[in-house]
């Protein structure tokens, strides 16, 4: 079984949300894109083990921005009946799918289709029924006219937007939380059936050391060990038997006690009833206090937690609940687990990345690595571009904002089945790599064909711009010649993000129509500008737009670093006249790499008077 759709609605930044999820399921993107937000969602509905326990009873904060600020606005509109202002709704859907015998039992009550294939849970945080609204809103309507009296209308007006709506309440006592099951909202889910359905969450915040103590009832260790019947741990009792005679024994205690006798005699009375002998007794303790006093060595040389590296802790961290997890019969009470995983690869070098993500899928693997158990789902979410390359690309969904609304984007959704579309999967797969996959953490995307264009385009866009790429969340992907429709595929069929196409004309040669046919292929897609040439490669249009003036100067020590005899020759031979653009090229036509990086060290000396080509210009003016 899995939750396999997910609609949230009026929570937190998701304001209209729907995402389908499968059983393994990484999900990357920006920060502040709502990653955590979506895990948190579902926190809502299934209850938690061993994980810290996520409250359902929400706070103002927990509602959308949006729907706050408009339900006030609303308030503030006088021509708006009081009676038709409708209240925020935060909702949660999740669609449960493909479940066993032994889950059917457990959710046969929630069935939302006619073929029963589907379940539904359904969390809501809404006014309680008794509630009046339409009061709710005339007094606070009267409190604004109070308030507009009190300083004048023309000072109420002058107050900014925002100043005016803080001066509302929202009324969140009068909220409750109900989970439903089914398509129906007129009765709450069975809380035992409920109950067997698990959502454990390894937050990006989580406190590995702490947690690896079972000093409390609160610690992660303690909540797996004492998860397990008392009765496997009572052999542990017996072990403390011999103790009271021990400590009958000890001459030290045994002086102490009488110590404490002598004293009491002195200040107190002894009576028929009563003495003031005292004695020192074991008090056997029950199992929980006897885990509490456990802890977690680890490695060749073990020391306490305390002195293990962060990164270490966290996969000691992550192991102990996913071994808490994996094995179905040491958790018979859930018949189903969720684990949410933020940022596995926190205090992590990339190879250690690189090894966790390998294994994570194996997690819920059947033995026969074709199909994934049906007790454990498992979402990731991460920033790593080296977790993102190993989760196999099919089950890696992009969050990102189209306008300010939070949409889902599956790397390979919208490919068919076409020869053409699984040679571009066969491509994405082998190239989109830990760099390549930085453009699903970015807002802008410029695509550039090689390694001349990578070392440059990012410093003309600092010289255009006054900024880095980076500060207008901008990557520059090499795509290695004639692989640009393969990328531009992902950002057609969903994943909208402005990108621009840098792109040699290639006048003369095999692929002299490729520029053509991308312009083609993509001016209806609007956040997509392929951008061209005028002569037939980069490194000629950077030639002719510096053939005089500062520019020629730059080029010409350039020269000179690359191909300091050649180069020398050049310069005397050149003069005053303006630079050739095809005897400069075929100076430098088997060195371009050579010659783009000390073309950057050049400029980044002195690029006064230099010019950016034309294309480039206009693009990435285009593009931010």
């Amino acid at each position: 079984m899995h939750i396999s759709h997910l609609h949230i609605r009026n929570y937190r930044n998701f304001l209209d949300f729907s995402i389908d999820l499968k059983p393994l399921t990484l999900i990357i993107g920006e920060n502040n894109v709502g990653k955590s937000n979506l895990l948190d969602s579902i926190g809502l509905i299934l209850s938690q083990d061993v994980s810290f326990f996520k409250k359902r009873q929400l706070e103002v904060a927990d509602f959308n921005y949006n729907t706050i600020r408009a339900f006030k606005k609303s308030i503030l509109d006088l021509t708006i009946k009081a009676e038709d202002i409708a209240f925020p709704v935060i909702e949660v859907d999740a669609t449960l799918k493909d479940w066993d015998e032994d889950q059917e039992a457990v959710i046969a009550d929630w069935f939302s289709n006619k073929e029963c294939t589907e379940a539904k849970l359904r969390y809501v945080f809404e006014p309680i029924a008794k509630f009046n609204k339409a009061e709710e809103i005339e007094a606070q309507r009267s409190f604004i006219s109070e308030y507009k009296r009190q300083i004048g209308e023309d000072k109420f007006e002058a107050l900014l937007e925002s100043a005016k709506l803080d001066l509302l309440n929202f009324p969140i006592s009068q909220y409750h939380y109900t989970i439903y099951g089914g398509n129906k909202s007129e009765g709450s889910a069975n809380p035992y059936h409920l109950s067997q359905l698990k959502f454990e969450l390894l937050d990006a915040l989580r406190d590995a050391c702490a947690e690896l103590v079972a000093g409390s009832n609160r610690k992660l260790l303690f909540r797996i060990l004492n998860a397990r019947d008392e009765k496997e741990y009572q052999q542990l009792k017996t072990e403390l038997v011999g103790l009271q005679q021990s400590i009958n024994e000890n001459t030290t205690l045994q002086a102490i006690k009488t110590s404490i006798s002598e004293q009491l005699d002195k200040i107190s009375l002894k009576t028929d009833e009563s003495s003031n002998d005292v004695d020192l007794i074991f008090s056997h303790p029950d199992v929980a206090d006897i885990l509490k006093k456990i802890s977690i060595i680890y490695g060749e040389d073990p020391v306490k937690i305390e002195r293990n590296g962060t990164g270490r802790n966290n996969l000691l961290f992550i192991s102990l609940i996913l071994s808490f997890i994996e094995d179905k019969k040491r958790v018979p009470t859930a018949f189903f687990r969720i684990v949410g995983l933020e940022e596995p690869e926190s205090h992590l070098h990339p190879n250690l990345q690189d090894h966790l993500a390998h294994n994570i899928e194996k997690l819920i693997q059947l033995p026969s690595a074709k199909e994934f158990r049906k007790d454990i789902q498992v979402l990731l979410t991460s920033h790593s571009t080296y977790v993102s390359t190993k989760i196999d690309f099919n089950h890696t969904v992009v969050l990102f904002k189209d306008e300010g609304v939070v949409k889902p984007h599956y790397i390979f959704q919208g490919f068919d089945e076409t020869a053409r579309a699984k040679k571009q999967i066969q491509y994405l797969n082998k190239y989109l790599d830990a760099e390549n996959t930085n453009l699903f953490y970015s807002q802008k995307i410029i695509l550039v064909e090689g390694i001349s264009e990578k070392l440059l385009v990012p410093f003309f866009f600092n010289m255009i711009h006054k900024n880095p790429t980076e500060k207008f969340s901008c990557c520059v992907v090499n795509v290695n010649g004639l692989a640009f429709s393969n990328f531009l595929e992902v950002i057609k069929n969903g994943y909208f993000r402005k990108c621009l196409v840098l792109t040699d004309s290639d006048e003369g040669v095999a692929t002299e129509n490729r520029a053509e046919n991308l312009t083609e292929q993509y001016k209806t897609v609007p956040v997509i500008l392929v951008a061209v040439t005028k002569e037939s490669t980069f490194e000629k249009d950077v030639i002719m737009a510096n053939r005089t003036g500062d520019g020629k100067n730059i080029l010409l020590k350039t020269l000179i670093l690359v191909r300091p005899n050649s180069g020398k020759a050049y310069q005397e031979e050149l003069g005053d006249d303006p630079i050739d653009i095809e005897k400069f090229f075929e100076l430098i036509v088997k060195h371009k790499s050579s010659f783009a990086y000390s073309l950057l060290i050049t400029l980044i000396e002195e690029s006064k008077g230099f010019v950016i080509p034309d294309y480039i210009d206009k693009g990435i003016k285009w593009l931010v």
